[in-house]
């Protein structure tokens, strides 16, 4: 998965299961809590979401909220763990 496909996926499970109302705000330098207003519980949500939808495998070891300030980061972290392409 590339760093754009994992922000596309984010943007889908912010818009389709968790709702958000903020979403335009959401850029890759939008920070998590302050411009889209998750909380640390939505965080774990997103983060299981692209666990089942995606097959992202994010070890709970290797969840620190403070690593997940941005979208970006956030991202950047999900490309990281999934190294194959979701579009052909």
């Amino acid at each position: 998965m590339t760093k754009k496909e994992a922000m596309d996926a984010i943007y889908t499970i912010l818009e389709h299961e968790l709702k958000l109302p903020t979403l335009e705000q959401f850029h890759q330098d939008a920070r998590m809590n302050e411009d889209l207003a998750l909380d640390s519980i939505m965080i774990l949500q997103l983060l299981l979401e692209l666990e089942m939808k995606y097959g992202v495998a994010i070890p709970d070891e290797h969840i620190d909220i403070k690593a997940f300030y941005t979208v970006g980061a956030l991202a950047a972290f999900v490309a990281d763990k999934q190294e194959e392409p979701l579009y052909d």
